[in-house]
């Protein structure tokens, strides 16, 4: 029997979309804060779209720290950036 996948939604443009599409942040159980590009990682997590204009917009509101129930670091915005560049999904 096939399972059914449930999408994934953005916390700042709030789309769902399958969880492939999206980047997953992470709140470790020990309070660490990171990209987790396996999807896999341990805690609670958020999904942002791989676009630029949602990684901005998480960061002026600041949506990530409510979502992860932490102070998130300015260095995770701009591994989410660099991350953008390196799929060569920038700006769209």
């Amino acid at each position: 029997m096939m399972t059914k996948r449930r999408p994934r939604t953005c916390v700042a443009c709030k789309t769902e979309k399958p969880k492939k599409e999206l980047i997953r942040v992470v709140r470790s159980p020990e309070g660490h804060v990171y990209v987790d590009p396996t999807g896999k990682g341990q805690g609670r997590g958020a999904y942002v779209c791989s676009d630029q204009n949602c990684i901005e917009q998480a960061k002026k509101k600041d949506i990530l720290s409510k979502a992860l129930r932490t102070k998130v670091p300015a260095e995770i915005y701009e591994d989410l950036s660099q991350k953008l560049g390196e799929s060569g999904n920038a700006g769209q």
